[in-house]
């Protein structure tokens, strides 16, 4: 049985009007070298919830120090030792966590050898998403109204699903009554 254009058009209409929609981002990994003489890139443009890496590609150890605050504490602290391809100990790692760090600029000073060697200016973005907020006469919380409403919502979606499936069905059976 070999279906026609149009009927082989119909079928995926169905099929992408039954797929459901979402669009979402997860968090990135920004890597930072700290080489001989240079840290690569020197500055950045960061989203909140990604990763901060920082590779050492020397043979000595490097600190990295953040006073988010500039209160005079540091709030992150980390010590990359000499390089080594056999484990990760050579590296740091700094998760933007959205909860503790707001959008804004930040540096952070790598220490080599007992004395600043370079300072990372880096931009905190915000992590925005574009959301149209909960569907008509959604509510929080365990009220029977919601759960009303919650049963309505799955029985609706069930009926969707039905009508695509019933759909499939009869282009299948018009394609196969044309075939014939």
């Amino acid at each position: 049985m070999r279906l026609s254009l149009k009927s082989q058009l119909s079928i995926a209409v169905v099929f992408l009007l039954l797929i459901p929609v979402a669009s979402a981002h997860g968090a990135n990994s920004f890597s930072f070298i700290m080489r001989n003489g240079s840290l690569q890139p020197e500055s950045a443009e960061i989203v909140q919830n990604d990763t901060l890496i920082f590779y050492n590609v020397v043979e000595y150890e490097r600190s990295l120090e953040l006073d988010k605050d500039e209160d005079g504490v540091m709030d992150y602290q980390c010590t990359a030792s000499g390089f080594n391809s056999t484990n990760t100990e050579d590296e740091c790692r700094l998760w933007l966590d959205p909860i503790n760090w707001t959008a804004g600029e930040y540096e952070i000073d790598i220490i080599s050898n007992g004395s600043l060697w370079k300072t990372l200016v880096f931009t905190l973005i915000e992590d925005v998403h574009n959301e149209s907020g909960p569907p008509s006469g959604y509510s929080f919380g365990d009220s029977l109204e919601g759960q009303n409403q919650s049963e309505e919502g799955v029985t609706a979606s069930n009926e969707f699903l039905l009508i695509g499936a019933l759909a499939i069905v009869g282009v299948g059976l018009l394609t196969r009554r044309r075939g014939n």
